[in-house]
């Protein structure tokens, strides 16, 4: 199973007065998956690498992944969007999930105008996006997706589901990042 994870290219000026850190989210979602199993993960830095979006066509068309992740804060949610349009364009088989603090939050408005995203994972992703993976390799997906909790996604029938909300991470120590990626 092939994982791209996608940082959105975004700079608004605001973002740069901050200076530049690490996208942590990564890390922490690759060293969760990787404790069950999964390595074929790739990162895709959109933001430090500058990558247009015919790069990001490109390097998406390249990889063929199973499933696309991107996160986005609330000024670069756009961008997030339009990452995985694109995906959707170019990865038409691959499941497009949207996480961070945005999606979270405002689920019904980003499913309400990027239709192209399947699922939200709502809250800390390393445990929802491991369990999430799981289930789409051990083909229990989507059937079994009104048991994962922390997901949101929108019913065949046009109506947004939100699972209840998954329990906040509590053994910080069993979290293991995988800084390979970055």
């Amino acid at each position: 199973m092939r994982i791209v994870l996608v940082h959105p290219n975004y700079h608004s000026g605001g973002a740069e007065i901050a200076g530049n850190w690490p996208p942590a989210w990564v890390a922490y979602l690759a060293g969760s998956l990787k404790q069950v199993g999964y390595d074929d993960i790739h990162f895709l830095d959109a933001m430090t690498n500058n990558l247009s979006e015919e790069e990001l066509r490109e390097r998406l068309t390249e990889l063929q992944p199973d499933i696309i992740g991107c996160t986005a804060i609330t000024p670069s949610i756009y961008t997030a969007e339009r990452c995985l349009e694109i995906a959707k364009e170019v990865c038409p088989l691959a499941v497009r999930v949207l996480g961070g603090i945005h999606a979270t939050f405002m689920y019904k408005q980003v499913f309400s105008e990027a239709p192209w995203v399947d699922v939200i994972v709502r809250g800390e992703g390393e445990e929802i996006f491991s369990e999430f993976v799981q289930a789409i390799d051990q083909g229990r997906w989507p059937s079994d997706r009104h048991s994962i909790k922390g997901l949101a996604f929108v019913e065949p029938d046009g109506s947004i589901v939100a699972t209840p909300a998954a329990p906040t991470v509590k053994n910080f120590d069993a979290v293991t990042p995988d800084w390979s990626l970055l």
